[in-house]
């Protein structure tokens, strides 16, 4: 399933639909397009005419939601033994891709396969920009440097103008976090693992027993991806393995997850899909990648240096 993302324009779907093109997938599926952020009225003319050609089935959901949003419903909508998702800024870098992650979902044990995950974590980098001590003190810059870099991704990801400075409203939220018991923060400490959502695989049976918070806004979205109950910690306490998969079929279980190279460490060599939070570290300098590989996996960040 690939996500269509209206705002975004055509460019996004042309990019995926190259890459999807060029590497064969290598192994039978069916490719659903949703379109995401779509009026009623809206002309999908300049989206269709990038699928001419390419065999594929279409959803257009009746309203706008976040990404996890969008696979509940496709899971609720459309009948699979398995489902693969793709966000709408994925792109597919080699042959095989599919095939790789539907071997890997079939391992024993196995509940859910991605194409990257991360140790990051929400608390602990929250507990950084307190000044307070926590795992990423000596990994990360000092708390100003840090969250000025990490505003200044935000601001390059987003395609708003970057922040001058660090807000008093940032500062004033912060600050007020000192009342709250760590015990009850949604996030867990580093290391937060959770199997990013940008490109993943799952079966129906396993996503069914999930217990799957609504998603309204990007907090929830973050918390479903690497909360407490995230799906990669729900289906790691039934017992269940979630493997990253690199470009060479290798699988990875958590704690070598910083070994598969494909996100935010070293080159990004092993990576299988791409999506733009993998471009930014592509295209990052030396300061911005090293502030990316620590806070994706502490004291194990081994960025290659442009």
């Amino acid at each position: 399933m690939h996500l269509v993302w209206a705002p975004l324009g055509p460019e996004p779907l042309a990019r995926f639909l190259s890459s999807y093109r060029h590497h064969d997938a290598g192994a039978p599926h069916r490719l659903l397009v949703v379109f995401n952020g779509f009026g009623t009225q809206d002309d999908l003319d300049p989206w269709r005419r990038l699928l001419a050609g390419v065999e594929h089935d279409e959803l257009r959901l009746a309203r706008p939601v976040l990404d996890l949003a969008a696979y509940r419903e496709v899971a609720e909508r459309v009948e699979a033994e398995r489902y693969c998702f793709l966000n709408s800024y994925s792109e597919v870098l080699v042959d095989g891709w599919f095939a790789m992650l539907d071997a890997a979902l079939k391992a024993p044990d196995v509940g859910l396969v991605g194409a990257t995950g991360s140790w990051a974590s929400t608390r602990s980098i929250t507990i950084h920009f307190l000044r307070l001590p926590g795992p990423y003190r000596g990994v990360l810059p000092e708390p100003r440097v840090a969250m000025e870099g990490f505003m200044a991704l935000e601001a390059d990801i987003s395609g708003r103008q970057p922040a001058r400075s660090f807000p008093a409203r940032m500062r004033a939220r912060l600050a007020g976090l000192h009342q709250v018991p760590q015990q009850t923060l949604p996030f867990e400490s580093f290391p937060a693992y959770h199997v990013r959502t940008n490109a993943f695989m799952i079966g129906r049976d396993k996503l069914a027993e999930l217990r799957l918070r609504p998603v309204r806004t990007k907090r929830d979205a973050y918390l479903l991806e690497n909360g407490r109950r995230s799906i990669t910690r729900q289906l790691q306490r039934k017992g269940l393995r979630t493997v990253v998969v690199d470009r060479e079929g290798a699988s990875y279980d958590p704690d070598r997850w910083h070994q598969s190279r494909t996100f935010w460490q070293g080159d990004q060599e092993g990576l299988l899909v791409a999506d733009n939070q993998t471009r930014c570290y592509a295209d990052a300098d030396a300061a911005r990648r090293r502030l990316l590989s620590g806070f994706a996996w502490g004291p194990e960040a081994a960025p290659t240096l442009p």
